[in-house]
């Protein structure tokens, strides 16, 4: 749409656009050392019980580690598409967007931290968060022999590093134009963006997805799915997106991005939650689908793990609450519009996101005498909170930093005066 006359003189000042001096550092910090003394518990858990205990609790680490990731993954993915669409109307809030997509290299960390606990789970106890790096374990299997051009230990830890280099190449990256213009007002910088976001997005899919396999998927290396990489992409940007959204709302509750954020970006913020719980639904559904009806032992035995005994209720909880109650609660208008109603239906989707790959990774752990899934455990809980909460703690400290919108984008008076009419 056309973009029309707006006195901006109140929506640039420093009081609207900035948090005061210190805000978020209480917050940060609490939320950071929660953070990390749950994994310290977690560790702590691992290295003091039984061989059972050690390996939930390195799946309940990796599931905390893989949801968190997956917010800051969701946010890059956001910020390379709006640039490359030349979204006008997102312009006055993808700093959001941008502030989590620059913390991935707290992703990074947590993969360290998750890498040198595994190792030392495997030199102490012999105890593998990834079974095809056991020789023991693996010695004779048919099917690892046919992977193990692709599953051995050191190509594993150079397309780690490949993706990083990536992610944190191109978050640094469109973090820079976007800081740089804020100083500089120079429009070429929303170019350089959109020429970047081309191959970007590209390399961004790959790596995203491949990472899914590696550090997922392949928990279970007999098990396959070619949508795997699609599902953990789909549940990256719900997750990014309600965490974003709630932090508008937050900020704009301090009385901060007046006119900058309105009911019309809520509005679309919210059609966006909504469509993307749907592909999460579509993918979701798909995959498990065509499992059901292939009928192939090495696929069906994944789901059945989580189909039956401990985790049947779980298989439950997910289709109902990362579909069916956010798609009824969100297909109203009036919902959409409400920043209270939209703050609750986000903190659910962040609360479900966690669910999902805590059921993606933790029935992984399983009694090799009876063959069944070992069921739920208090370990469970610090082990996935504590990569999280180091996560959100980091994101609060990023946020509070510095502008909480672009200050010259070329685009702005469009945001400024948003409206959408559906």
């Amino acid at each position: 749409m056309s973009a029309h006359a707006v006195d901006t003189r109140l929506v640039f000042e420093k009081g609207n656009i900035e948090l005061a001096e210190g805000s978020g550092r209480g917050l940060s910090a609490l939320l950071t050392g929660l953070g990390g003394a749950l994994i310290g518990v977690t560790i702590f858990a691992a290295v003091s019980g039984t061989d059972k205990v050690a390996k939930i609790a390195l799946h309940a680490y990796q599931a905390g580690f893989m949801a968190s990731l997956a917010m800051a993954l969701g946010a890059l993915g956001f910020t390379m598409i709006f640039h490359q669409t030349n979204a006008g109307w997102v312009a006055s809030i993808r700093r959001q967007f941008e502030n989590l997509m620059s913390i991935v290299w707290v992703g990074l960390v947590l993969f360290v931290v998750g890498v040198l606990f595994h190792l030392g789970m495997q030199l102490t106890k012999q105890v593998y968060l990834f079974e095809w790096m056991n020789p023991a374990y693996v010695e004779g299997d048919k099917l690892y022999e046919h992977k193990s051009g692709f599953l051995n230990v050191p190509f594993f830890y150079v397309r780690a590093a490949i993706y990083f280099v990536v992610w944190l190449g191109l978050s640094q990256l469109l973090w820079s134009f976007s800081t740089r213009q804020d100083q500089d007002g120079d429009k070429w910088h929303t170019v350089s963006a959109r020429k970047l976001s081309a191959p970007g997005l590209l390399l961004f899919a790959f790596t995203t997805a491949f990472a899914g396999f590696d550090w997922v998927m392949s928990l279970d290396f007999h098990w396959f799915s070619t949508m795997f990489g699609v599902y953990y992409f789909a549940g990256a940007a719900v997750s990014c997106l309600a965490l974003v959204t709630l932090t508008l709302i937050i900020l704009r509750g301090f009385g901060r991005l007046h006119v900058a954020f309105t009911e019309e970006h809520l509005h679309d913020l919210s059609k966006l939650l909504f469509a993307f719980t749907v592909f999460w639904a579509y993918i979701s559904f798909s995959q498990y689908f065509l499992i059901w009806y292939a009928n192939i032992p090495e696929e069906t035995a994944w789901m059945l793990r989580r189909k039956e005994g401990p985790w049947e209720w779980l298989s439950w909880t997910l289709p109902i609450g990362h579909f069916i109650v956010p798609f009824v609660f969100l297909i109203s208008r009036p919902v959409r519009r409400s920043r209270a109603a939209v703050a609750l239906g986000c903190l659910w989707l962040l609360g479900m996101h966690l669910l999902d790959l805590y059921w993606a990774v933790r029935p992984e752990v399983w009694n090799k005498e009876t063959s069944q899934a070992v069921g739920p455990h208090w370990v469970d809980i610090p082990g996935i909170l504590g990569p999280f909460l180091v996560f959100l703690g980091m994101y609060v400290r990023r946020v509070a930093s510095g502008p909480l919108m672009p200050l010259h984008d070329p685009r702005l008076p469009e945001a400024l005066v948003h409206k959408n009419y559906v």
